[in-house]
């Protein structure tokens, strides 16, 4: 065998999608999470799909945006702590009126 057929090409696929802004090869991509930094993979099509629906077709908005489920569940977890926190002033605020009340009522 000589050389020439002892070397393999390269069979990774060259998948071009063009964006409003820019045209990307998104077959091997991996997104960064802004907020976590860790990386992520996506299958081409779903993730040409991503961008085109919740990005408005515009892939450098994509990269500058990007979180993760990962990211959003950070944020998740604090606003249930404001939700609670709140829950909890108008409970007391209930309690006060209920007190005051309860004082005007003479039996």
């Amino acid at each position: 065998m000589s050389e020439e057929t002892k070397t393999r090409k390269s069979r990774k696929a060259i998948v071009n999608y063009e964006f409003a802004d820019q045209t990307v090869n998104l077959n091997g991509y991996v997104a960064t999470c802004t907020v976590t930094g860790n990386e992520k993979r996506f299958y081409h099509s779903y993730l040409a799909n991503m961008i085109e629906k919740k990005f408005n077709n515009n892939f450098a908005h994509f990269e500058a945006t990007y979180v993760s489920r990962e990211g959003k569940s950070i944020g998740v977890s604090v606003r249930k702590v404001e939700q609670v926190e709140e829950r909890i002033s108008k409970l007391y605020s209930k309690i006060r009126e209920l007190k005051s009340l309860r004082d005007t009522i003479t039996v």
